[in-house]
């Protein structure tokens, strides 16, 4: 797991020693496609992030920390930095790499072209500069020359610009960047939060009571660490609809999230070690990515490839996950709603078998071939649920997410080959 991310998880790992033994009533859903391990050097290799064909990590075979990067293409490993001092935290996009950087005495943003071989500093604060995140021309970072608590600034590579993006008397940390839009934790209000960098603009994603951090964005999408419920959970909010879900439901911790397209991916407690899980946004299915009964941790996406750190060797290891293509099957996406409400023990029984017969008319329509019916039967669904809310009985963020799903199931059925 990131440094950064390590606020506040190691006290709910010690209230969730009897949550470590849940496994899934009927075993777990295997992700199906191929593993490989990428790195076989015997010291370790952390924190991978993946960019198109690029893998890059920190790397400790110098007995410094130094990046390197592997090119899947082409099977080939180089090294990046040989500087004697630290550099770690690597973030990818297009072909520029950025890390953190001890070699002047504090930590710095620096950045190398893979194209032209150039490397430069991007920040000369004597402060410290960690945890860059990177988007077209624009780095972000955590920035302590103010204070030791934290805030988020950006550079445009372009214009060779530096500017602050949320400056406060309290703590803003793990910045990630999407297109114009930064998001990051805040102890403010221990909630997620943006900036528009086209508008200047900053809002707040999350108004929970609970702690809500370490957020990713892709397009319209964010998703974080949610303590809301006594444990970890992953959570997503929509920009475009403005609907908040939760992703997962297991009573263990989830944490780390990243995501790419409708893939979301995660470390998960759930087995008593670490394993990285996925959950698929368009046929709402969840799925185990890793099985090793040794932790595998800081997971990164890119289309249908995802890595992450391994330990299964007695070091630290990258290794890869090529997905295969997911059967998108529209009754496997109904089962996972029935999963869903069936786990909403703060609704009455009742709702919960109005939910389960309207769901399994579904079923029976699916089952028949009958998709025009289907998709009526789910639009059904869908009226109740609005209506379980509008009598109180349903919460808008549980309505949002059975919404949200039924919607992506209708897509899904409309667009299925059988």
């Amino acid at each position: 797991m990131k440094t950064r991310n390590k606020i506040l998880i190691c006290f709910f790992m010690m209230l969730l020693t009897v949550s470590m033994e849940t496994v899934e009533a009927n075993g777990p859903i295997l992700a199906q496609g191929i593993e490989e391990q990428i790195t076989v050097n015997v010291s370790g290799q952390y924190d991978p992030v993946i960019y198109k064909d690029i893998i890059v990590w920190q790397d400790l075979r110098n007995g410094n920390r130094d990046i390197y990067m592997y090119n899947i293409t082409s099977d080939t490993e180089f090294q990046i930095t040989a500087d004697i001092y630290y550099q770690t935290a690597p973030a990818i996009y297009e072909d520029r790499i950025v890390w953190h950087d001890n070699r002047t005495g504090n930590r710095d943003i620096y950045m190398y072209n893979i194209t032209s071989g150039e490397e430069l500093p991007i920040t000369t604060n004597k402060s410290n500069q960690l945890y860059p995140s990177i988007y077209g021309d624009l780095i972000v970072w955590t920035d302590y020359r103010y204070d030791n608590l934290g805030d988020i600034y950006m550079y445009n590579i372009t214009s060779k610009s530096e500017s602050s993006v949320a400056v406060y008397d309290q703590s803003q940390w793990s910045p990630a960047i999407y297109e114009d839009f930064i998001v990051w934790g805040d102890v403010r209000t221990l909630d997620i939060y943006m900036y528009n960098t086209t508008s200047g603009v900053e809002d707040q994603v999350t108004k929970n009571e609970s702690i809500q951090q370490t957020p990713a964005i892709y397009e319209d999408l964010i998703v974080w660490e949610d303590y809301r419920n006594g444990n970890i959970d992953i959570y997503m909010y929509n920009l475009t609809s403005g609907n908040e879900s939760q992703i997962t439901i297991n009573e263990s911790a989830q944490f780390d999230p990243a995501i790419y397209e409708d893939i979301i991916v995660w470390e998960d407690y759930r087995n008593g070690n670490i394993d990285i899980y996925m959950y698929n946004l368009t046929s709402g299915t969840e799925h185990q990515i890793t099985t090793n009964k040794d932790s595998q941790t800081d997971p990164s996406i890119y289309k249908n490839k995802i890595v992450w750190t391994d330990g299964r060797n007695g070091n630290k290891d990258i290794y890869m996950f090529t997905l295969d293509s997911i059967e998108k099957d529209p009754a496997e996406a109904i089962d996972n709603l029935k999963e869903y409400v069936n786990y909403l023990h703060d609704v009455d029984s009742s709702t919960q078998k109005v939910f389960n017969v309207k769901l399994n008319n579904v079923i029976n329509k699916l089952d028949k071939d009958d998709y025009d019916k289907a998709v009526k039967k789910l639009k059904d669904f869908i009226k109740f649920v609005n209506e379980m809310v509008e009598e109180g009985r349903l919460d808008t963020a549980q309505a949002d997410f059975l919404i949200d799903q039924a919607e992506r199931t209708i897509n899904l059925i409309q667009n299925y080959e059988g």
